[in-house]
């Protein structure tokens, strides 16, 4: 294809008819083409904390003090993305943040793809050191800032150290390829599955949330079956990943799966007709709880020396 695409024009603020706001150029490809690249041991990339959902809000609040523990005195901006509620749900997590020491907080909502390339929105995370995606659906994360000048700031802030969390549909969007729907609490069958590319700042890993509560063994284990390079890690609420230099921890009340499908022996997904229940052996699950550890690169879980 001749040339690369231009820049999206100047948009006007259709709320308040106000003047247009600044817009930024796409990235380059090549950029894009790098986060497709495995991602080395030790690179200096920052921390993610992937949490499963209705992480406690009330009691201890240990997930969130993790968050407030790596961004210390720093600006966090909660991104709001996923939910069609986001003025709620900022000022819920503005007061539990602020209630837990956090002074510098803003609030960053992408409302549609042009926003996401408006630098009145890519200065929002100006100085930041983490960010934090609350749930709703990881589609409206994906389609509204996958690739654009808003996502290439938070990628740049996790590479340089910086926090990456999200919850639920926040904790979905930030792996390589991201669950979007399938029947749960059912044996999985070959249509019923519905993936998307995520934001990849995991890569490698497939993440479902809600995981023992809404019974979602079936449907993770059939998109390892798809793809078994990829690890499937199923969080249950209140539970989460801590994810750093290719290994990850977990804390929280619950548990953690890990299906690992690369010595699977044989699946039926692709002989079936549409509506098969799935067949696939030699599968490994691994079950972690609060203190355990996952080597990503050795597909190992471990306890802690």
């Amino acid at each position: 294809m001749a040339g690369s695409p231009k820049p999206p024009r100047k948009r006007t603020n259709g709320r308040n008819g106000g003047s247009t706001a600044g817009v930024l150029a796409e990235p380059k490809f090549s950029d894009t083409q790098a986060q497709m690249l495995p991602a080395p041991a030790g690179s200096g990339t920052g921390s993610l904390i992937i949490i499963g959902g209705h992480e406690d809000k009330q009691g201890e609040k240990q997930i969130l003090k993790e968050v407030c523990a790596r961004v210390e005195k720093a600006k966090l901006v909660i991104a709001t993305i996923a939910t069609s509620h986001p003025e709620e749900v900022w000022e819920e997590y503005r007061q539990l943040f602020g209630g837990l020491g956090v002074s510098r907080l803003e609030h960053l909502h992408i409302e549609s793809r042009a926003d996401a390339f408006s630098t009145d929105m890519v200065s929002v995370l100006d100085g930041a050191e983490g960010v934090f995606f609350t749930g709703g659906d990881q589609l409206r994360i994906t389609s509204r800032i996958g690739g654009a000048p808003v996502c290439e700031r938070i990628r740049e802030i996790f590479s340089r150290g910086g926090v990456v969390a999200g919850t639920s549909a926040g904790a979905s969007a930030v792996s390589e390829t991201m669950l979007v729907s399938a029947p749960s609490s059912e044996s999985h069958r070959t249509d019923s599955l519905q993936m998307a590319p995520g934001l990849g700042l995991l890569r490698g890993v497939i993440i479902d949330q809600h995981f023992a509560e809404r019974g979602r063994l079936g449907r993770l284990v059939g998109a390892v079956a798809q793809n078994p390079r990829l690890l499937g890690v199923g969080i249950d609420e209140d539970t989460a990943v801590i994810a750093e230099a290719q290994r990850f921890r977990v804390i929280g009340s619950g548990a953690v799966y890990v299906v690992d499908g690369m010595r699977e022996s044989y699946t039926n997904i692709s002989e079936e007709a549409p509506g098969e229940v799935v067949s696939v052996f030699d599968l490994r699950l691994h079950i972690l709880s609060g203190g355990d550890q996952f080597d990503l690169e050795a597909r190992r879980p471990s306890r802690p020396e």
